[in-house]
């Protein structure tokens, strides 16, 4: 039973933070400096009892704007992502695009290889909260309007982005 909870937690996990639901950018301007506190190893934990079959995200900084992640890094359907950071009303959003796949290469430009993430950083920033967008939300917006929207101070972002998934710093950079 363990197996089949951990198993269907991955697959939500994965679906839910490497879902990209956009052609073109939301961002094109405006992002902010890499917070070099971000650059490591990180875990979700799906079974404590068994470290070894954690979900693993690695993120590196690539300049003073972006950042490399990989994940999930421990599959072999693991995502190479390009993350600019961008601060929205005090809160920072990752615009996630997909840069290749292990099992498919390089993506193509023309195919849906943009998301958004918010990210929260906890516990002095041993941990990171992490919250992808909702696919119900987003797919009737253009980016412009996603943004407008995000932008807006009436807007609820709980609307937008689903549910937290909390990862663990397991390595500094």
């Amino acid at each position: 039973m363990k197996t089949l909870a951990r198993l269907v937690l991955l697959a939500v996990l994965a679906c839910s933070f490497t879902a990209c639901l956009l052609k073109e950018p939301v961002f094109t301007e405006g992002f902010a400096k890499t917070d070099s506190t971000l650059g490591g190893v990180w875990t979700i934990e799906a079974d404590k009892a068994n470290p070894q079959k954690a979900e693993l995200a690695l993120c590196a900084p690539l300049d003073d704007t972006r950042y490399v992640i990989h994940y999930p890094a421990t599959d072999k359907g693991g995502i190479y992502f390009e993350a600019r950071p961008v601060v929205i009303r005090d809160r920072t959003v990752l615009q996630l695009r997909v840069l290749a796949t292990l099992s498919d290469g390089i993506v193509k430009p023309d195919s849906e290889r943009y998301t958004l993430i918010w990210i929260e950083k906890m516990d002095g920033g041993k941990n990171l909260r992490v919250r992808s967008l909702r696919q119900e939300s987003v797919k009737p917006r253009t980016p412009a309007q996603i943004r407008t929207a995000l932008e807006t101070p009436s807007t609820d972002w709980t609307d937008f982005f689903g549910e937290t998934v909390v990862f663990r710093r397991l390595k500094d950079q």
